[in-house]
């Protein structure tokens, strides 16, 4: 069904040409219509992008899948194909078959009866025919592997790109038919008819939109018997016509590098989507954007019984999961349903990690960025998370693509991320929204759980490990108060990393410490005294000394954090505090 989606999707554009991919061109080469050479040297097309990096132009041009063999690409190619120039890294002998291939290409595209009346081939054909290339100077800063560009100059001085003259797309598709045919005929496994086969697929995607592919890639490819079903090569066990085969790696190519697609700095893996009708709004917008207004209007879609644009409720979101091994695509997740599923699953991914806000400018929701964000290691003096990407950022690897499926399925999220998180809160002694927001969410959704988790505070949650959280939360505000807010070292620097694991030691030593802390508050702040001692004994009246936990586990601590959050959320709400500064611990 994958690749039948993608055929589908490829020919929705109307601009797509067969065997055509889109690569970056350093060097131009100008020869006039009589395939005279108009220039001194090979031009230049690198320009500096937005970062001042030297980046070539790009092109959409002819070309196939190449592997180990001599292949050339028509009317463009690399330098040892165009030019026949190698260097320090490739074998003199080999970019000389590589440039014969492509002479010999381009005069079978001159001679063809498509190119026989098309002046850009001729010109090409008269450039080579006329040893054009023994006057043009070797540019000693070419590369064997950069892309040369040629183009015909017309008699109006305006350039023509080779690959775009007419007869480049009828030659080229039975050039590569010729090529890349070799089973026969037999029954396409995509279309389901009765049609010339492939040997191998005829286009690559590039390197770049593939995490972890270290090459331009390619989505199937069989290279020795002992990896394909029944010993088989190439696509022996999976059928494709020519046609869908091209139409495979254009539509692969196309949705990986469209808008509708996302991958981070140091994550295994690319997502992109489609729906297989035209719909007025991007379906995982809210995911990535997680815009209140955006999202509570989303939230009120199923109380009103109905969702926006129900006439496209019929329509099938498609998303597709990839990630490389040196050149091959690597499908991690493949994902078909109604939008109208979609939707519904986005709803509950808002409603599962919907969180009271610590600070009142903070949002109830987050951003796919901001929950892979998170889960990195907080920089202590930079006060802010280490970047995507980073080194040393310790951040799972998977954990943008875990997140994705949860929020795509509705399934549970892996218990190793809620792991992960709470150890990152310990080490890094920081519990801030998103985080609390997270964890939530992983609550929600785990097998374990036999109660939902509130957002916000709930007084009726008797959980010993929820109620150790809060009563944390409120040792470490009675000590604030008492002193003012001017502390060296707090109650949460002592025993905040330690009471993740093991609230009883925290809270009995916080305890004996809440007299010291009272009766200094009674002598400035009488009436604040008192509602902090009447919190600690309603806490303490819902935790017998006995049930407080000793050894969490990881529903415990993940309730013992969220019990602390909820409750330090209530106090700044009740404070009208829009932002308290030494208070916010830890951080």
């Amino acid at each position: 069904m994958l690749l039948q989606r993608l055929v589908e999707y490829a020919s929705r554009d109307p601009e797509a040409k067969p065997f055509h991919r889109s690569r970056q061109f350093q060097w131009e080469l100008r020869i006039d219509q009589q395939g005279k050479l108009l220039s001194a040297q090979v031009e230049s097309l690198l320009t500096n992008d937005i970062k001042g990096k030297p980046r070539g132009a790009d092109h959409v041009v002819p070309a196939t899948v190449r592997t180990v063999g001599v292949a050339p690409n028509l009317a463009a190619d690399d330098v040892q194909y165009v030019l026949g120039w190698s260097d320090a890294d490739t074998r003199p002998e080999r970019v000389a078959q590589c440039h014969q291939a492509f002479v010999d290409l381009i005069y079978r595209w001159a001679e063809s009866p498509e190119g026989r009346d098309d002046s850009v081939a001729q010109a090409v054909a008269a450039f080579y025919r006329s040893g054009g290339l023994t006057s043009l100077p070797r540019d000693d800063s070419c590369t064997a592997k950069q892309g040369v560009l040629i183009t015909v100059v017309d008699d109006s001085g305006g350039r023509v790109p080779a690959y775009r003259a007419p007869s480049v797309v009828p030659f080229w598709s039975g050039e590569v038919a010729q090529r890349k045919g070799g089973n026969g005929q037999g029954l396409c496994l995509v279309c389901g008819k009765i049609r010339p086969l492939l040997e191998t697929v005829p286009g690559k995607v590039p390197g770049r939109l593939v995490p972890g592919a270290s090459n331009d890639a390619a989505l199937v490819s069989i290279n020795e018997r002992v990896f394909g079903y029944d010993l088989t090569t190439q696509l022996g066990c999976s059928p494709i016509c020519i046609s869908c085969g091209e139409a495979v790696s254009a539509g692969l190519g196309h949705v990986l590098s469209s808008s509708y697609s996302t991958s981070y700095g140091g994550q295994d893996s690319r997502l992109a989507w489609w729906t297989t009708e035209d719909v007025p709004s991007n379906p995982m917008l809210p995911v990535f954007d997680a815009a209140p207004e955006d999202v509570n209007a989303l939230l009120a879609s199923p109380r009103r019984g109905r969702f926006e644009d129900d006439e496209l409720d019929e329509a099938m979101f498609c998303a597709l999961t990839v990630g490389g091994n040196v050149a091959r695509v690597m499908v991690r997740d493949w994902l078909e349903m109604p939008l109208g599923e979609l939707r519904a699953h986005i709803v509950a991914w808002f409603a599962d990690h919907q969180m009271t806000p610590l600070f009142r400018q903070e949002n109830e929701y987050h951003s796919l960025q901001r929950f892979v964000l998170v889960t990195g290691r907080w920089l202590r003096r930079e006060k802010r998370y280490a970047p995507i990407g980073a080194k040393g950022a310790d951040r799972p690897d998977n954990v943008q693509r875990d997140l994705l499926r949860a929020a795509m399925r509705g399934t549970p999220l892996p218990p190793s991320l809620l792991a992960h998180l709470v150890h990152r809160v310990q080490t890094d002694g920081r519990l801030d929204t998103p985080r609390a927001s997270l964890i939530r969410l992983a609550l929600m959704r785990s097998p374990l759980m036999k109660e939902n988790v509130m957002p916000g505070l709930d007084p009726n949650n008797t959980d010993p490990a929820y109620v150790s959280g809060r009563i944390f939360a409120a040792l470490e505000a009675l000590q604030y108060d008492a002193s003012g807010g001017k502390l060296n070292t707090t109650y949460a620097d002592r025993y905040f990393a330690g009471a993740i694991t093991n609230p009883r030691a925290a809270l009995v030593n916080g305890r004996k410490d809440a007299k010291a802390w009272l009766r200094k508050l009674r002598g400035n702040r009488r009436g604040a005294a008192v509602n902090h001692e009447k919190t600690l004994d309603s806490l303490f009246e819902l935790l017998p000394a006995e049930a407080i936990p000793a050894r969490a586990s990881l529903k415990q601590q993940s309730l013992f954090l969220l019990g602390y959050h909820h409750q330090r959320a209530h106090r700044f709400a009740a404070l009208g505090e829009a932002k308290p500064t030494t208070e916010e611990i830890p951080a």
